[in-house]
């Protein structure tokens, strides 16, 4: 390697060094404020706190009605990956394995449901129209519509790399129909499956903006909704703000912390025949 090669991998890595200090500082900083006292807190720095108050994650607990909140985040959340799972599982080898003109358009329109946003009125004329409007299960179907159409693009890619011979010897063996699909399928969407489901549970997980106009009692409320909640009733305690925000997001934090290489290894499965 000469001098200019070692230069200019120099100054790239400073560039990420700099890149990396934009995402660490203000990270670092809601995690040592957390742990501050209410006045020091509100300096919103990196300095290392007097004491460290372990106690404000104790009263964030009480006052911010986490177990309730967790409990209807945990529920969304895993109910929404069912249904997607499932029903994106099932329309992509219908897609793949039939070939028709009509699945080749549901095919193509998969594109449209991934561009079309979110419209928060037409959505709720029509849960209001089935009765569950307001309720967690009105949540969890628009969540599944929304993360349906990405999630069938990806198996649906997955499946057309695998050879139709499978399905061929499965039909000789007697296996057709849902059993075919449920015993000689499934198990081989494993790796595509665990990529979903992670992405699908971090975005129900994580969404903020869809809960504000699906729900109406605080007793429904998932944990970004109560970190909004709880901003609005402690805004000026920065020390318990940063305590809730780090209890709100260390769940998700932890799942793709032990699920980064399934992420990777399934969307790199899953879109490079996209």
């Amino acid at each position: 390697m000469n001098h200019a090669e070692k230069k200019k991998n120099a100054l790239f890595g400073a560039l990420l060094w700099i890149l990396s200090l934009i995402i660490i500082y203000p990270l670092l900083m809601v995690i040592l404020t957390s742990f501050k006292e209410k006045r020091e807190a509100g300096s919103l720095n990196i300095t290392l706190p007097r004491a460290w108050l372990w106690e404000n994650y104790l009263e964030v607990f009480e006052r911010g009605d986490i177990l309730r909140c967790l409990f209807n985040s945990v529920f969304v959340s895993v109910i929404t990956v069912i249904i997607v799972i499932a029903t994106a599982s099932l329309l992509s080898y219908a897609i793949v394995r039939r070939d028709t003109p009509v699945c080749r358009l549901i095919d193509k329109l998969l594109t449209f449901g991934i561009i079309a946003p979110f419209a928060a009125m037409p959505t709720m004329q029509l849960l209001q129209l089935m009765g569950i409007y307001g309720s967690l299960w009105g949540m969890i179907f628009v969540y599944s519509a929304l993360y349906l159409p990405f999630s069938a693009m990806m198996i649906t890619s997955y499946i057309k790399g695998l050879p139709k011979d499978l399905d061929e010897a499965a039909v000789i063996d007697g296996a057709t129909g849902m059993g075919l699909f449920v015993r000689i399928i499934v198990p081989l969407l494993k790796p595509i499956a665990a990529t979903v489901m992670i992405l699908v549970f971090m975005w129900s997980w994580n969404e903020l903006q869809i809960p504000m106009y699906l729900l109406k009692s605080s007793a429904q409320y998932t944990l970004p909704m109560s970190v909004y909640s709880f901003y609005g009733a402690f805004s000026t305690s920065w020390n318990l703000v940063c305590a809730d925000v780090i209890v709100v997001s260390l769940p998700v934090i932890l799942l793709y912390a032990f699920a980064q290489k399934y992420v990777i290894s399934g969307m790199t499965a899953g879109a490079v025949k996209m």
